[in-house]
This record gives structure tokens, C-alpha cells and sequence, in this order.
């Protein structure tokens, strides 16, 4: 058992299948796939079992999945610390997607710029599940839109964002929140996302009760549609 097969283990769990981890590690298939299989010998047990196109955990597999991370953890300690040119490591980090889309790219730039080498990971998905993935340790930090428990997690605010109404020039219904009720709003799907929370709090304050809300897994397409479409039924 050696650093690289534990490092395609991690990948494939992490990525959900052996293709993804491919792409994330930048290696071929057929290598990703060679070194589970060394793993698998080494051990002497199955890491994984497929039902159809899915690849799933045995229970050897889960035992060993907290083991390996904590083993690549200690390997990126070590050499960061016998470098002499500065910090290294991977960074798993985590965000909105709004955030990873506009707030992101110049701040990761300059990081990598004075820091190339460190590993960035970059992971977006609602604000929840970014802090559950924190609890799991399946990241080390993240930028989400909601308080957090104080008592179990280390915090800085960064920057305060104003939520608005978005909608074609000519909607009726954006000269009053009032006007909303009983009419189609456009929303991000999810419960996790926080924007999504605080939007239908406020609705709630105004007693504002949309007809219907229909839900769009990507901000790009949320903002098209809300552009263009004339949601007024």
C-alpha cells in the first residue's frame, strides 16, 4: 500500500467513479483503475462493489476511507514541512456557486500566484451541505451564506451582499413585493441555499404567497429565464 493508491482511492470515492477521479487527478482510466486493484491485492479484500454503472463502498472500503485521509493529510504535513520555499498542501475548498462564480476567481489567482504550491479543490453546492461537508471533513473551509455554530466552528465575516429582485423591465410585479402574491417566482433549487431561505422568510414577514415556484439548478439560467420569460400567471 503506497501514498498514490491511496491517493486514486480517495479520488474515486470523492469523485464518484473511476472516470471522475481520472479528470480530477489528471491521470488515465486504466491507471486510476490499476492502482485500486494493487490497493484491493495489497489488502487482501474488495475497496468496492458495482451495482450497474455505480460503484459503492464494501465495508472494507468505509473502514479504510478515514484512514486514507488522514494518511494524505499527515504525507501533505510532511513535506510542507521539510520545504524550504514556503507553505504546500491541498486546500479543499468550498462555496456558492454564485460566490465561486463572481468573488472567487481574482482572490484564488493571487493565491496561487504567491502559493503555487498549494492544491487548490474548489467544491460548490448550497450553503448546508458545504457545512455538513465541513463536519465530515470532506473540506476545510468554506464561504457560505448563513451563520454557523459558533461553539463548533471557527468564522469570519467577509463581506455583507444585498439580495434583490430580478426581473424583466417590463414586470408589473417589481415595482412592489405586494405584487408578487399569488404570481409565478423564480427561485434556486434546494432548500440548502441560503439566498433561497432568507427570500422566502421575507415573503413570509410580508405575507406574500406566490402562486407557484419554479426551480433552476444554476444561477446563469435562473437570471435568463426571469429576463426573458414572462412570468406573470
Amino acid at each position: 500500500m503506497d501514498l498514490r493508491e491511496l491517493e486514486a482511492f480517495q479520488a474515486v470515492v470523492d469523485a464518484g467513479g473511476i472516470g471522475r477521479a481520472a479528470l480530477r487527478l489528471h491521470r488515465a482510466q486504466s491507471s486510476i483503475t490499476a492502482r485500486i486493484r494493487q490497493l484491493e491485492t495489497s489488502l487482501g479484500v474488495a475497496l468496492f462493489e458495482r451495482e450497474g454503472r455505480v460503484l459503492r463502498l464494501t465495508a472494507a472500503g468505509d473502514a479504510l476511507l478515514g484512514y486514507a485521509g488522514r494518511l494524505l493529510d499527515l504525507a501533505e504535513a510532511a513535506r510542507a514541512a521539510v520545504r524550504q520555499d514556503g507553505i504546500g498542501g491541498r486546500l479543499r475548498l468550498g462555496a456558492m456557486e454564485s460566490v465561486a462564480a463572481s468573488r472567487l476567481p481574482l482572490p484564488l489567482a493571487e493565491f496561487h500566484r504567491r502559493h503555487p504550491e498549494v492544491m487548490v479543490e474548489l467544491q460548490t453546492a448550497p450553503s448546508r451541505e458545504l457545512i455538513a461537508r465541513v463536519q465530515a471533513g470532506a473540506l476545510d473551509a468554506v464561504i457560505v451564506g448563513e451563520a454557523v455554530d459558533a461553539a463548533r466552528y471557527a468564522s469570519v465575516p467577509l463581506y455583507r451582499e444585498e439580495l434583490v429582485l430580478v426581473g424583466a423591465r417590463d414586470n408589473p410585479s417589481l415595482a412592489s413585493p405586494k405584487l408578487l402574491d399569488g404570481k409565478t417566482v423564480l427561485v434556486f433549487y434546494g432548500q440548502g441555499c441560503a439566498y433561497r431561505r432568507r427570500f422566502e422568510q421575507w415573503l413570509q414577514t410580508l405575507r406574500v404567497v406566490p402562486a407557484r415556484m419554479l426551480e433552476f439548478a444554476s444561477y446563469h439560467a435562473l437570471l435568463a429565464a426571469a429576463a426573458i420569460c414572462p412570468w406573470r400567471c
